[in-house]
């Protein structure tokens, strides 16, 4: 088997005392759809959290392409988490700019990029998601499956080599959620990232995943190909996919 991209490996975190992640162990496969399933209140957005660096674990190690995170230098540990993006589940848009300024904005931050390099990166994801004639809107103007379209161009537009997504459908009607799903397997296909995706939306999210891990008190529970959940003999897992409690 190749080196998972990223690893965690008997991943621990509490919080006054209550164990969220509790010896969590999950593989992350470069260039797959990888969905995190469970109920609300499990810690998915905890792990995505631990992938990307915003919390750090009890104990237990975030590994990538077999290095522990902890063991990085400062050049490395940036490096990684430069090339991972992050498309928070209410978008995060900053309503005070425009949709051109928001897409822009990991660029713009940097300091380093000539303007006419960033104005060509935008403008060229911004065509890729089909929103260009949205470029001097504000995100209060928009609908709410443009303004997914307009999150995932920013969180594109450093050309990251993996996107998370934190429940990116919450929120919207069944129509949207479909176009949505439909807009991250489009995209992960055409511009090659690694995804890995929190999501309730059951069992339409298993059309779009490769990978798939559920969650439940503080262990992954399942982990294996989106098809074989349904073969599974655990009965949390069961009831949880077919919307009954255990």
């Amino acid at each position: 088997m190749d080196q998972p991209f990223i690893e965690l490996i008997d991943i621990h975190k509490s919080f006054s005392g209550n164990h969220v992640l509790d010896g969590v162990n999950l593989s992350i496969e470069t260039g797959r759809v990888t969905c995190v399933i469970g109920k609300s209140g499990t810690g998915k957005s905890v792990l995505l959290k631990h992938i990307i660096g915003l919390m750090q674990p009890d104990s237990g190690q975030v590994c990538v392409n077999g290095l522990p995170t902890n063991q990085m230098d400062n050049i490395q540990r940036h490096r990684f988490y430069r090339q991972i993006s992050y498309m928070f589940q209410d978008n995060a848009l900053f309503d005070f700019l425009t949709v051109w300024e928001n897409i822009a904005l990991p660029l713009t931050e940097k300091k380093k990029i000539p303007m006419d390099q960033i104005r060509q990166r935008v403008k060229e994801k911004m065509e890729a998601l089909e929103i260009s004639n949205h470029e001097n809107k504000y995100p209060a103007q928009l609908s709410g499956g443009i303004r997914k379209r307009v999150a995932l161009a920013r969180a594109l537009i450093t050309e990251p080599v993996a996107v998370l997504f934190d429940e990116p459908t919450s929120g919207l009607d069944p129509v949207r959620r479909n176009s949505v799903h439909a807009m991250i397997t489009t995209y992960q296909k055409e511009f090659g990232f690694t995804a890995v995706i929190v999501s309730h939306d059951i069992p339409q999210i298993f059309t779009i995943s490769q990978r798939l891990a559920m969650l439940d008190q503080g262990k992954i529970i399942y982990f294996g190909k989106s098809d074989g959940i349904f073969q599974t003999d655990n009965d949390v897992v069961k009831a949880f996919i077919s919307g009954k409690e255990p």
